[in-house]
């Protein structure tokens, strides 16, 4: 069985008209895919004579190379890898002014900023689920207020429809942490699917007598103690951590057992480190910044933070006395 290797994706490179025709690469369980700026520049025949090479299907824009389970990832971040080193040829003064600004933010860009970079691709996509909810949840609250709450018999169908705007948020909050993990660990490199089931560990409960949520099977790990507080902090650090877990096993891992084993190794290995370590971890960091939040306006040092972001919300202002850009996605929020 050919094994996947930098000579194979340099051919298979060569044969699609070089990096300047692969607009970019990614790949399924089985497939590399690759986006072509020309497709007619692609030689079918001679990728289909590649060693290890099992087809060629072109759907969606798409032009897919069948190299089977287990290697298609390895196959993608080398083709990857590849077209970042490239040369370009002849390029036009607007590809030569985008590569010497992103030569210019590369520059200022440390590792810091990087990696607060990531950040913003694990939350960024949660922003118009947390502007829906929080709509729909601030109209339900508003309705509530003044057609239910003052009012000795309601109308039996906005109480309903009340509940119905609210389920939403309930849905977002109760299982947000899922979404941050699947976010999180395929941002650092890992699958996202891996770090929504490492993040649901921090969903499930512990207690069999609880009257809510839903029971895990287990109360303690091997004799531990299961505390999944922390929950926002414990699942990012976890989920960090287990894409790098991730990129390890699939390292050693041999490729005709890559989809089978890769991500149930990195579980195994993942659920251990997260309730033995992250679990407490989290907590204790969750329980200092909730110390710290809560005592933030009964001392000194709290009330000069607070004192010096005033001039920068009275900056941002406008003369009309409002801050469009915030207070529009704000209130959206239920902020």
């Amino acid at each position: 069985m050919a094994k996947i290797n930098k000579e194979m994706i340099a051919r298979i490179l060569t044969h699609v008209g070089g990096a300047g025709n692969v607009a970019q690469a990614g790949n399924c369980m089985t497939r590399l895919r690759l986006t072509l700026r020309d497709e007619a520049l692609a030689d079918s025949a001679a990728i289909r004579q590649v060693e290890g090479v099992m087809g060629v299907i072109v759907s969606d824009e798409q032009f897919q190379v069948v190299l089977g389970p287990g290697k298609a990832q390895t196959a993608a971040e080398m083709m990857n890898a590849m077209l970042e080193d490239a040369p370009q040829d002849a390029p036009s003064l607007a590809e030569v002014a985008a590569e010497k600004k992103q030569a210019l933010k590369s520059k200022q860009t440390g590792g810091v900023q990087k990696f607060l970079a990531k950040f913003a691709t694990i939350f960024t996509p949660l922003i118009p689920g947390f502007i829906a909810v929080g709509l729909l949840l601030g109209f339900a609250t508003l309705a509530e207020q003044i057609f239910v709450l003052e009012n000795a018999h309601p109308n039996a169908s906005l109480v309903a429809l009340i509940g119905y705007m609210k389920i939403f948020s309930k849905g977002m909050f109760t299982f947000l942490s899922i979404l941050i993990g699947y976010n999180a660990q395929k941002a650092f490199g890992g699958s996202g699917v891996n770090g929504a089931i490492i993040a649901s560990l921090f969903v499930l409960g512990y207690n069999p007598e609880a009257t809510s949520g839903f029971y895990a099977g287990i109360t303690t790990f091997f004799g531990h103690g299961i505390d999944p507080r922390g929950n926002i902090i414990g699942v990012l650090i976890a989920s960090i951590i287990g894409a790098w877990v991730e990129r390890q096993v699939r390292r050693f891992m041999p490729a005709n057992l890559d989809m089978i084993l890769t991500s149930a190794v990195t579980l195994l290995i993942m659920g251990a480190v997260t309730f033995t370590v992250i679990m407490p971890i989290g907590g204790w960091l969750f329980t200092g910044m909730s110390w710290l939040f809560l005592h933030l306006n009964g001392n000194p040092f709290g009330s000069a933070v607070l004192a010096g972001a005033v001039p920068a919300g009275g900056d941002v202002r406008r003369p009309s006395g409002l801050c469009p850009g915030l207070f529009r996605a704000g209130g959206c929020a239920g902020l």
